[in-house]
């Protein structure tokens, strides 16, 4: 099994602590984003690593790990990013957000699923989500789960509360018959959508992953959730990181995640 993270974007919401380096290098309990996440693939047996860089790439500089560079990063996005390593997509693999912490038993939960493509969702986000932002609508996307289990909707912009069962967290698994199907939808998308809306993206080569999730989802293959209720984190904006500093602080951290989870 390998993992891939996703490190290639600016992080431009986190401000003056993105100017000079990448999110993903973003120093949390004196280490990088980066180099929680590669612990907690080491930790669960997942020895090789590849890591997507574009903005600042020089800034990662993690020992035993591959790189692969994502030259587009600034006219590109997660997907494209993600695609930049298809040479990679003949084993299974764990795919993760640069700007993420996750707890190494949720990692488990995640390699010990069954199904071709699984996406960690949180059905337990709503007080994490007050802290973060105050509000459970604040940037918020949708995560429906069909009556068989599977996910039905994902990502959609301003849903419905009714519409929001679970918080994505950018922590997927595939199997190598997961990625025969993504590349497929992959390909037959760019050939028709390259320079086009896509999904909710304006243009397909600025698409998300949950964008590349649904279209997955619509050509009728099934996607299912990880199920958790908390054990991970994100920073995605200034106050996203002071927020979550403040609470290591302050003694408050394991409300949502425990570094020795």
């Amino acid at each position: 099994m390998k993992a891939i993270i996703l490190a290639a974007g600016k992080g431009t919401r986190l401000g003056h602590y993105t100017r000079d380096i990448p999110k993903g290098m973003l120093t949390f309990n004196n280490k990088s984003l980066i180099e929680h996440q590669v612990e907690a693939y080491h930790t669960c047996g997942i020895d090789d690593i590849i890591i997507i860089t574009g903005y600042k790439a020089e800034k990662i500089a993690i020992p035993d790990v591959r790189y692969f560079f994502n030259k587009d990063y600034e006219r590109t996005n997660m997907v494209e990013s993600f695609f930049c390593a298809e040479s990679e997509f003949n084993d299974e693999l764990v795919v993760s957000y640069a700007d993420l912490l996750f707890e190494a038993g949720v990692l488990k939960r995640l390699i010990a699923h069954k199904s071709d493509i699984v996406v960690t969702a949180d059905t337990c986000w709503k007080a994490y989500w007050v802290a973060r932002h105050g509000d459970i609508k604040k940037d918020a996307e949708s995560l429906v789960f069909a009556d068989d289990g599977r996910i039905r909707e994902i990502g959609k912009s301003d849903p419905e509360v009714a519409d929001m069962h679970a918080r994505y967290v950018g922590l997927i698994k595939f199997t190598s018959k997961g990625l025969d199907m993504t590349k497929r939808v992959y390909h037959a998308a760019k050939s028709t959508y390259w320079g086009k809306p896509w999904q909710t993206s304006r243009i397909f080569q600025k698409a998300y992953m949950t964008d590349l999730l649904q279209a997955i989802i619509d050509s009728g293959a099934a996607v299912y959730p990880l199920k958790i209720e908390r054990g991970w984190l994100e920073f995605d904006t200034v106050e996203d990181y002071e927020k979550t500093k403040s609470w290591v602080e302050n003694g408050t951290i394991d409300r949502f995640y425990s570094p020795e989870g």
